[in-house]
């Protein structure tokens, strides 16, 4: 073989060497990432076709990011900046972060558009039956002067009893009602400030996980990345497309945990899915279910036919409380409210035929055919 002619060979050979090489450095791969946060599991998948940044980079920002979110509005650290304006005096104005009175402010606003039947300061109430931090936290945050000490020593003393939590009685229950109420904080956007009007606890806790998914997809952004899925304890926001630059999908199953049955299929880009059912958490005593989902009205857990709600919205925080606010008002009262704001809601419900599923006009569009 003539020496020009294997020299050629090895010149096509290396530029296509090169070519893979290259090829395989710019076309887009997915990332996984998987962790814990806030009591839950959090998994991220991204599209990257450069080099940078490395995926520990991108982990270390991802989780900066969520626990900073933890850090500040758990209500299961005593030194998070929520759990110190829960201690904080009454009419004196607490200095916090734009991040607290932002997602304060717009809970107040969720409240009123479901008439008080969503509120933050749920607090006493969610702990009154078991579904809290604890009540130490809650007792620690109640004026002792202003309040009844005898619900406050039943409160403090009706922590869970090997696993098993007490039903409160209905004076308890009327007790506790007396420290809710979103009115109760004021809320100063400009000057950075809450203050406890009355005696309040708030639990950020139907708002707070959204918020998390929320920076964490801003943490990915500024390092570059607009293609993901970012989902913590169930909560979901998506942008973009995968790598197969098909579009992400996300299944919305069947409200029971025994299950991989799908209802639905939707597709999304740039929103946030959040999704609140009666199946999450709750407690039987007597053949009688209790909801983690509680009616600031009326200081009950629901009680409707409603098994689970998804909802999508430009916000994951917003999308999380909306999704609660509508599980709490029922199937009924909450489609008339997603219609009538136009909320992209979708509800599935117990019927005696199984579950049944309607969707708001909003979130139609969404939905795989």
């Amino acid at each position: 073989m003539p020496k020009y002619f294997s020299l050629t060979l090895i010149s096509v050979a290396a530029i296509a060497l090169v070519a893979t090489v290259y090829y395989q450095s710019t076309s887009p791969s997915l990332k996984v990432l998987h962790g814990q946060i806030m009591g839950t599991t959090y998994n991220i998948k991204y599209v990257t076709n450069r080099a940078a940044p490395s995926e520990k980079e991108v982990d270390q920002q991802v989780h900066r990011a969520l626990q900073d979110v933890d850090d500040r509005m758990s209500t299961y650290k005593p030194d998070s900046e929520l759990m110190q304006f829960n201690r904080s005096p009454l009419n004196k104005p607490f200095s916090a972060s734009a991040d607290l009175v932002k997602l304060i402010a717009e809970s107040q606003i969720i409240s009123r558009m479901s008439d008080g039947a969503y509120d933050v300061t749920i607090g006493p109430l969610v702990n009154l039956w078991g579904f809290g931090a604890g009540n130490q936290a809650t007792v620690a945050s109640l004026d002792l002067e202003q309040d009844n000490p005898t619900f406050i020593q039943w409160l403090s003393e009706s922590e869970s009893k090997n696993g098993a939590s007490i039903v409160p009685s209905k004076d308890n229950v009327q007790e506790a009602m007396k420290t809710v109420g979103f009115d109760r904080v004021a809320v100063d956007q400009k000057q950075l400030t809450l203050t406890r009007i009355k005696p309040v606890f708030i639990d950020l806790s139907s708002i707070a996980k959204g918020y998390s998914v929320d920076q964490a997809a801003h943490a990915l952004e500024d390092l570059g990345i607009t293609n993901y899925l970012v989902e913590v304890g169930g909560e979901i926001r998506i942008r973009g497309r995968k790598a197969d630059d098909q579009n992400w999908r996300i299944a919305i199953k069947q409200p029971e945990w025994v299950t991989s049955q799908v209802a639905s299929i939707i597709e999304a880009d740039n929103k946030g899915i959040a999704t609140s059912g009666d199946y999450l958490n709750f407690y039987e005593q007597e053949d009688v279910d209790y909801s983690h989902l509680i009616d600031a009205r009326t200081g009950y857990p629901e009680k409707h036919q409603l098994a689970s709600v998804a909802v999508i919205d430009d916000d994951t925080a917003k999308a999380d409380a909306y999704a609660t606010m509508l599980m709490i008002l029922g199937e009924e009262k909450g489609l008339m409210l997603a219609e009538k704001k136009g909320l992209a809601a979708y509800f599935i419900y117990h019927t005696d035929q199984g579950f049944q599923s309607v969707a708001s006009s909003a979130f139609n569009p969404y939905l795989v055919k």
